[in-house]
């Protein structure tokens, strides 16, 4: 399939994260302090100060006028999705600048830029934010020409997926993840979280294994995030390295990134894996024709 439906691809599947994102919005618990408490807050903790300083400033923003706030987000979050997926090349290049601008926006506020800067973020948990690929795809699809061919080599947005197992790989480097309650930590944090009873035992259970051993846990992590990003770059005429990133991005998701919180009736968007399988997708959807004829 031509890189142009991989592009229509990746423009559907933002416009339907972006709507998924409006939808969950609009939770009860959005229109409450819970936010500012659960999401704002924390996106400033371990933050450099001035960075903090704008958190904070963005929360007293906000506060006083919460509903409304919350009600305008719901708007433009559907709005970006209903831009994306209408037809017309106006409102779609429209949606997609949406997409850069919000998606910066929100990546700064509420994720704090995806807490790089905290020296204990990880791609474990989401790092370095779904945001910033919301903005990121957005401007490939906006600059990046549609009509390009790599017939020998891996899409582009192959190695958007590529290059962040990479960086998921460096920043478990960071010399917290090598004890055991740093590594512990993503899967511990989210057994916290209100989910079913099973969830929680398969997370407390990597919880322990991870504590225990939190050297080869780190180190195995890391191996397997610069195996998965060598596989793709190196074999993208085949079907293993995608089978296989799919199959990472899932434990990752399921594991550390609990899901994306849907049971906690606090989340905001699936998270940064489900965005990277979309992704993952297109770069499937835009292998060489000559592979695609061989096996279809």
């Amino acid at each position: 399939m031509s890189q142009s439906n991989a592009d229509r691809l990746m423009r559907q599947g933002l416009g339907v994260l972006w709507l998924l994102d409006g939808l969950l919005q609009m939770q009860p618990g959005m229109f409450t302090m819970d936010m500012i408490s659960t999401l704002m807050q924390p996106a400033a903790t371990g933050q450099p100060a001035w960075l903090a300083s704008l958190i904070d400033w963005s929360i007293r923003l906000v506060t006083p006028h919460l509903v409304a706030f919350n009600w305008a987000v719901v708007a433009l979050q559907i709005l970006i999705g209903l831009f994306l997926l209408l037809p017309g090349q106006g409102l779609q290049r429209f949606g997609l600048w949406l997409s850069v601008a919000w998606g910066i926006l929100v990546w700064l506020f509420g994720e704090g830029l995806g807490q790089l800067l905290t020296g204990t973020s990880t791609f474990l948990t989401g790092a370095p934010g779904s945001a910033l690929y919301y903005a990121l795809l957005a401007l490939m699809l906006l600059f990046v020409a549609s009509g390009e061919r790599t017939p020998q080599g891996l899409h582009r947005y192959g190695h958007v997926v590529a290059w962040s197992f990479v960086l998921a790989a460096l920043l478990q480097l960071s010399p917290v993840f090598f004890t055991s309650l740093g590594i512990a930590a993503p899967f511990a944090g989210s057994a916290m979280m209100q989910q079913p009873h099973a969830m929680r035992a398969m997370l407390d259970a990597a919880a322990n294994a991870a504590a225990q051993s939190p050297v080869l846990f780190n180190v195995a992590f890391i191996v397997l995030f610069l195996l998965l990003a060598l596989w793709l770059m190196l074999r993208p005429r085949t079907a293993a390295p995608y089978i296989a990133a799919a199959v990472g991005l899932l434990l990752v998701w399921a594991f550390g990134q609990d899901a994306g919180m849907f049971w906690s009736g606090m989340a905001t968007d699936p998270n940064t894996a489900p965005v990277l399988a979309l992704a993952l997708w297109a770069a499937w959807r835009g292998r060489p024709r000559d592979w695609f004829a061989r096996w279809s």
